[in-house]
């Protein structure tokens, strides 16, 4: 019985609590004026994509597609984007998943957020 409440705990312990999926990593996509392209490698295939815009309250999705098997320059896309605001892109390239946070500022000028 002693041993029981010494491994019990000592089991908890070790094995940890699980984890849900992994983090996307940060991966900068090219953006020129509304032209957006997720790579320019005609090798890469893009799996899906979200954006999110921080216009309103809390982050909207202004732009999703999934189910997606798009190379360069099939995989560009043309998207509006609101000056002022940030903007998170996520998507699917290869079969990895990226992220691209950044920040439009009142004059057009991009800023990298989110480590790159």
């Amino acid at each position: 019985m002693r041993k029981l409440l010494v491994f019990l705990p000592l089991t908890f312990v070790l094995t940890g609590c699980p984890g849900g999926n992994p983090a996307p990593h940060p991966r900068s996509t090219f953006i020129d004026g509304n032209n957006l392209c997720f790579s320019v490698d005609r090798n890469d295939v893009l799996n899906y994509y979200t954006i999110e815009s921080s216009k309103g309250k809390g982050y909207a999705i202004i732009a999703a597609k999934e189910k997606l098997k798009l190379s360069y320059p099939g995989s560009c896309i043309n998207i509006k984007w609101d000056y002022g605001y940030s903007y998170a892109i996520n998507y699917g390239l290869n079969g990895q998943k990226y992220i691209h946070e950044f920040f439009i500022d009142n004059n057009g000028r991009l800023t990298n957020l989110g480590g790159l």
